[in-house]
């Protein structure tokens, strides 16, 4: 089954959030006393947006009083609105479904986040016409269901209150702490890279969006990334209203980006999915065609027998199990197997599947042994993951036997840890609930598994370093950090100590890049580098201008080369773009 004709966007312009959003209207009255706070907040937040200035293209921030003002203003009117708020009916519905879902979403530090979104996203509507905040809610609650503490939940609700309603750093940190305006802030940096990549089509060079994604996982804290894939998968979740051309671009974007983010940070849950809704927007007429001869094909009797009779067995044997249940595969899974082998449906042996969860790998073992003995097995289809995990850490026994209806049946064999990594991935410490709320004073789980990631990312794009872990050994299945332990000091790293090549995002001539360069490598080496190095240039590195050509990159530095003579700085979309990335709203991390 070949693919559908390859799909071009490079001058489709989608939004960050899902779709556009329709204008504002008029917000409903708050309650006596609190007027005047939510008329004053609510005049920051329609503040006009940055344009260029009509001289030759410039990044000049304004006067620093008139920042400082802007942020001390919204900040004392957003505390005051946000004080003993009281959201609009349709605001306290949304609380309190989510409540209902996730007890997180009682906490103060969240309730609090819920109110101050609620404040700031008040008449935005999205395309669907739900209301803004809908997806700010069920963007949060995805990070609830892998078990985050309060910290990622607030900062869930908040994700696009500086992008979308013009709330600042400062103003966040105030109110919530530097660590969830931290949070906020690199979910804002990774939107803005994500709309630079869409509108460049990187999506397009497979070499290209490997380096962005290991440039995702170096330059922001990780679960700034977890953020943007909750905030992407609800996205994904409700492009139904979005024109097709932009759902086609969203969908090529997440499905070579956000899906492989997703996992090679473990989280198998969501890269399914993902790739699912990918799969549907791309290629409907193949999605519906295989959709319909699944349902023909899945056979769901022979998975409930089959389950009966494996539960009757380790029974016998004494073997205590946690579940044992039909495991069903992804259809664009299948769909892949298929296209890249030239495979009908019948040939694809993992089809149908079962999934037992037990309490320690020497269970497995025995369950495997007793599953070849219960059924025919089919030579060269066995796989230990266990022994020999993938490299995204994921562990597993798979086996594929030959059901009393001769059809193929694939056994997945794995401990209870070992399935909270599959699913769960970089999150699954957080599903483990402690008595003990201190840091560990070993370098624990997270740390060490976003370095493996970026390790194995890189050595995927060829880059030769020394590896954090020792060769060969997957990332540890539990942190003996607090699952609710956001202050933990080793718990997320920005940046993975590495020796080897650095990534650097280039904006050259309306164009981007990521460029590798050698470690030490300086802003020197990148114009020699360049189409541009004859030309009289203005650099400016992370939105500051550059003085000296010897300051050494970093990985994930953003340099931009503007001619001197630029003409016409009203039509670069890019320059708009990294402006927003890095204006006086936001305070850019140098270390």
């Amino acid at each position: 089954m070949a693919p559908a004709t390859a799909i071009s966007c490079a001058v489709v312009k989608c939004g960050g959030g899902g779709g556009p959003r329709q204008p504002r209207v008029s917000a409903p009255p708050r309650q006596q006393g609190h007027a005047a706070a939510a008329a004053s907040l609510e005049q920051l937040l329609l503040l006009p947006r940055w344009s260029p200035p009509s001289s030759p293209l410039s990044f000049a921030r304004p006067a620093a009083e008139r920042v400082a003002a802007r942020r001390a203003r919204a900040a004392a009117v957003a505390m005051e609105v946000v004080e003993d708020a009281t959201p609009p009916a349709a605001g306290a519905v949304l609380l309190a479904g989510a409540q209902s879902r996730h007890a997180i979403f009682r906490d103060e530090l969240v309730r609090r986040a819920f109110y101050a979104a609620e404040a700031a996203h008040r008449g935005q509507m999205r395309a669907s016409g739900d209301p803004y905040l809908q997806h700010c809610v069920e963007t949060a609650a995805l990070l609830a269901e892998l078990g985050a503490g309060p910290a990622v939940v607030a900062a869930g609700l908040l994700h696009d209150t500086v992008d979308d309603a013009g709330l600042g750093y400062g103003s966040l940190s105030v109110q919530f702490g530097a660590g969830v305006a931290d949070l906020v802030k690199g979910v804002s940096n990774l939107s803005h890279l994500s709309k630079l990549a869409r509108r460049n089509d990187t999506a397009s060079r497979v070499d290209e969006a490997d380096k962005l994604r290991t440039v995702f996982l170096a330059m922001e804290d990780a679960r700034a990334v977890l953020i943007k894939l909750a905030d992407r998968l609800h996205n994904m979740r409700t492009l139904d209203s979005l024109p097709k051309v932009k759902q086609q671009c969203f969908a090529k974007e997440t499905l070579e980006i956000f899906a492989p983010l997703a996992n090679q940070l473990g989280i198998l849950n969501w890269k399914e999915q993902l790739e699912n809704l990918c799969f549907k927007y791309l290629y409907p007429e193949l999605y519906e065609e295989l959709s319909s001869n699944l349902l023909e094909f899945y056979n769901q009797d022979m998975i409930a027998a089959a389950i009966r009779r494996l539960e009757q067995a380790l029974q016998v044997r004494g073997l205590c199990y946690h579940t044992i249940s039909g495991r069903n595969k992804s259809m664009y899974s299948i769909y892949s197997k298929m296209a890249r082998k030239k495979l009908d449906m019948d040939e694809i042996y993992d089809i149908h599947g079962v999934r037992v969860i037990l309490d320690n790998k020497a269970d497995c073992f025995t369950t495997l042994e007793i599953v070849h003995h219960l059924w025919p097995r089919i030579p060269g289809k066995f796989k230990d993951y266990i022994n020999s995990p993938k490299p995204n850490g994921y562990q597993s026994l798979h086996t594929v036997v030959l059901s009393e209806k001769t059809l193929p049946l694939e056994i997945q064999i794995r401990t209870r840890d070992m399935h909270l990594q599959a699913e769960f991935g970089i999150a699954a410490h957080w599903r483990y609930k402690e008595a003990v709320r201190n840091c560990c004073s070993s370098v624990p789980e997270m740390v060490e598994w976003v370095r493996w990631v970026v390790t194995w990312q890189c050595k995927t794009l060829h880059i030769d370093h020394p590896s954090s872990l020792t060769h060969g050994a997957p990332p540890r299945a539990i942190c003996s950090c607090s699952s609710q332990s956001d202050d933990c000091p080793f718990s997320y790293s920005k940046r993975c100590d590495h020796s080897g090549p650095i990534l650097v995002i280039l904006l050259e001539n309306e164009k981007m890049s990521v460029q590798e360069f050698p470690q030490n490598s300086t802003v020197l080496d990148l114009l020699k580098r360049t189409s541009s190095y004859d030309m009289q240039l203005r650099l400016r590195l992370n939105c500051h201008v550059v003085h000296n050509l010897n300051q050494e990159l970093k990985m994930g530095d953003v340099v931009e080369l503007i001619p001197s003579a630029q003409c016409n700085p009203g039509a670069g979309g890019y320059a708009r773009e990294f402006h927003q990335m890095y204006d006086h709203r936001l305070t850019v991390s140098q270390s």
